[in-house]
């Protein structure tokens, strides 16, 4: 690929991310054509706020040797619980031998989650018999269930919950249930925490392929909360809520404010001085410092569209700005490797090929050790979801500080030097002497 088509992707792709980067992006993509277009980064719970909830559970029935296993899956469906609400960067953590705490970034209804987070979800099937009214355990529960999905009723267009039997002996069983009581006349009871949401009706066809459904007289919202409920299951061991509180985002929004201002400030007097000193090269270090902030914004916004978006908290823009500070670490020991190559007397074009590839061992160690690094903090700190937002965050910034040091700057430079201006000696901070001859 030539030096003039990179430049033309380069120039493409930083029109691009320039414009997704941008605040307003909504209003640009309006005027070509987009429209409800809205990007925006996810921010934490100390950006913006949310409910923090303290929860204890009742171990008194539970034997001592179980406890420490209740309470890792005490936490596990408390997890999925709040992840099914689709709050940014939840947080779910045990506090001592009995505790969980739960933190809801952007949750204003702390009463809706507390109740979300705390009912039981006991999903059983009782087989009744319309002439006793007594009822027997069909051995059917929410274990059974793969998955439940809120939807319509194709002819009355009601809400209903959809229900998938694990594969295998749950279908199996659930099939002879329903052939047994289609072929009794019994009937068929669905209780959710001892309140029936389905039946006692009969079954008119034995259903032997797992999929169920359950109507009732709800509404959108409770189809889409019961299905919530069973697909994150029933809770171990009973829990009540000890502490609640709405968390403002005031000294958040106060330390981003502080942080901006630094951020701005610090990159400032960096691209002075890049530009002071390095002259040209600094001038395309900056440029290629700037392609690489629209950059990461851009992969900021768009990662909320996927299953692992970036939720940006104080300990994130700590780990963003660091990563800007080693993509020009990096354009630096470029720079200083093509001048040494320049005052040796080697023509321009040869000593921005030298000055790159002396310069990329160094750079890739750096850069591989603190990828290293991130992955560790990542792997390790699953209960401290701030950490794991410094991890991504860094690392993230460090992969894409490479790709701009390495193939942007090197671009712009064999770009530049191909110009009567970009073979000025003087423009690269070198005396006349140390021209290359």
């Amino acid at each position: 690929m030539t030096t003039k088509t990179k430049l033309i992707l380069i120039g493409i792709l930083t029109l691009i991310v320039a414009v997704l980067a941008y605040p307003k992006e909504d209003s640009l993509l309006h005027k070509i054509g987009f429209k409800h277009s809205h990007l925006q980064v996810r921010e934490g719970l100390d950006l913006q706020g949310g409910a923090h909830l303290v929860y204890q559970a009742d171990l008194t029935q539970t034997k001592a040797s179980d406890q420490a296993a209740a309470m890792a899956s005490l936490k596990d469906v408390i997890t999925k619980r709040v992840n099914s609400v689709g709050t940014s960067e939840t947080n779910v953590q045990q506090l001592g031998s009995d505790k969980i705490i739960v933190e809801l970034p952007g949750v204003t209804d702390v009463t809706a989650a507390e109740n979300l987070i705390g009912q039981t979800a006991n999903l059983v099937f009782l087989e009744i018999d319309p002439k006793t009214q007594g009822a027997s355990d069909t051995g059917i529960s929410g274990k059974d269930v793969q998955k439940a999905t809120a939807d319509f009723d194709p002819q009355s267009g009601q809400p209903i919950v959809t229900l998938q039997m694990k594969s295998g002996d749950s279908t199996k069983r659930f099939g002879q249930v329903t052939t047994r009581i289609n072929q009794t006349g019994t009937q068929l009871l669905t209780l959710l925490d001892q309140d029936p949401i389905f039946g006692p009706a009969t079954v008119s066809s034995p259903i032997t392929d797992g999929k169920a459904q359950l109507s009732g007289n709800f509404d959108v919202k409770t189809a889409k909360r019961i299905a919530q409920l069973i697909n994150a299951g029933a809770l171990p061991v009973p829990i009540h809520p000890v502490q609640q509180q709405t968390v403002g985002p005031t000294l958040g929004r106060e330390s981003v404010r502080h942080s901006l201002v630094a951020g701005v400030i610090g990159l400032g007097v960096v691209a002075l001085f890049m530009i002071m000193y390095y002259r040209l090269a600094g001038v395309v270090a900056v440029a290629a410092l700037g392609i690489y902030t629209a950059l990461t914004l851009t992969i900021y916004k768009l990662s909320a569209f996927t299953p692992y978006g970036i939720v940006l908290t104080l300990a994130g823009i700590a780990g963003f700005i660091l990563s800007i500070g080693m993509a020009v670490d990096a354009n630096i020991l470029i720079f200083e490797r093509m001048k040494e190559e320049l005052r040796a007397g080697k023509s321009f074009v040869a000593a921005v090929e030298a000055g790159f590839d002396r310069a990329w061992p160094s750079i890739r160690d750096s850069n591989v050790s603190t990828l290293i690094t991130c992955v560790i903090l990542y792997s390790f700190s699953s209960s401290i979801p701030i950490i794991r937002g410094f991890a991504v965050t860094l690392g993230l910034g460090v992969v894409i500080s490479m790709f701009t040091a390495v193939v942007v700057s090197r671009t712009f430079l064999r770009g530049i030097i191909m110009t009567k201006v970009g073979k000025n000696p003087k423009l690269y901070g070198l005396k006349l002497e140390e021209s290359p001859k």
